[in-house]
């Protein structure tokens, strides 16, 4: 944390990922002290307990000299905060990014899929929060595309149709001076990211299209990258390159040296890593569903569901003049770090106005 700053702010998550820290470095930039309260998704009970131990006792001490709390996700992680602004009068905002909006049977993925003492408490969360953010208004309203492909539900509104508490569709940011092509693209090269760790995310990430596709573009290059060691992922198609987990810095060289970039997701928020892409000049392809048709916009091809696998395939044998540079420029437009930026700095100014 930066040294000198004297006003404070809370950040809950149960995960660290790269919007996390992005969040705290921006918090930090408009001149507050980020006091993190950080409880992993354990599962067995002696951990578990821990953790809502542990959000008291960082609460007790965090809230009474901190502005307001902004809690990443929407979990049991988020319900003690929740209980402790409403004890101390702070104002607590919750970002909905994805898993915590969406219900899907098949793949036994989202936190409404069971009405269970998890869901009970996530739609008290909700009510009793101050606002909420969505990194994309699907996650508020709901995704037909999602229902009627996959028959996967969507919305806090839907789940919780007795909500009360204000929403704001509030996107992620994206820092086009980092994400940038830094070497020459090779053609004929379609990449996709995912942090595959078991076989749902492998469903869920739309990955056995992107091996049929591969399987039908046998003079294509395909990279999968993200796929945790020990993780079979079955019979895979020669020209399939695996990757494991990547840091950004060869994060950005493989988004780089790639001309496509695939996101067939069944279930999304706003895809980061769709965004880095296209900052990196990829030309992007990506399913019908959530954020990501906004996200591409014009720049690409949105297809709709495994339907349109020929569709996708038609789409890379053409060749295309001038996509790349426009996908990069809707990334740096829709998605700019001083979008954000001053989406907390408004937050906090009215929050503070009001105590």
């Amino acid at each position: 944390m930066k040294k000198g700053l004297s006003k404070k702010v809370v950040l809950v998550c149960n995960v660290k990922n790269t919007f996390v820290y992005k969040d705290i470095k921006l918090l930090e930039k408009i001149g507050f002290k980020v006091l993190l309260i950080y409880s992993p998704p354990y599962k067995d009970p002696l951990r578990f307990f821990y953790n809502r131990i542990k959000e008291l006792v960082l609460s007790f001490f965090y809230l009474p000299t901190s502005i307001g709390v902004f809690s990443w996700f929407n979990d049991y992680h988020t319900t003690v905060p929740v209980l402790m602004s409403k004890f101390f009068k702070k104002s607590i905002t919750i970002i909905i990014g994805g898993y915590d909006a969406v219900s899907n049977s098949n793949l036994n993925y989202g936190i409404f899929l069971k009405n269970n003492t998890r869901q009970k408490l996530a739609k008290w969360n909700l009510k009793k929060s101050n606002s909420i953010w969505v990194v994309h208004k699907t996650l508020s309203d709901g995704c037909r595309f999602a229902w009627a492909e996959t028959k996967t539900k969507s919305g806090i509104k839907f789940f919780v149709p007795d909500l009360s508490t204000p929403i704001k569709e509030i996107p992620t940011a994206y820092d086009s001076n980092f994400w940038k092509k830094v070497k020459k693209k090779l053609p004929k090269t379609v990449l996709t990211v995912a942090n595959i760790s078991d076989r749902r995310t492998f469903e869920r990430k739309g990955i056995p299209m992107f091996f049929d596709l591969a399987e039908r573009l046998p003079h294509f290059k395909f990279t999968l990258a993200g796929v945790k060691k020990n993780f079979f992922l079955g019979s895979i198609p020669e020209n399939v390159k695996i990757l494991g987990e990547q840091n950004i810095e060869k994060l950005k060289k493989l988004y780089a040296g790639h001309t496509y970039y695939f996101q067939g997701s069944i279930i999304e928020g706003l895809p980061n890593v769709l965004c880095e892409a296209m900052l990196c000049e990829c030309i992007p392809i990506g399913n019908r569903v959530f954020g990501i048709p906004e996200v591409i916009g014009d720049t690409g091809l949105i297809f709709e569901g495994t339907k349109d696998i020929d569709k996708v395939c038609s789409f890379l044998k053409l060749e295309k003049k001038g996509l790349s540079i426009k996908a990069r420029n809707r990334i740096k437009i829709q998605y700019p770090i001083e979008r954000r930026k001053e989406e907390f700095k408004n937050s906090l100014t009215e929050i503070n106005s009001n105590e």
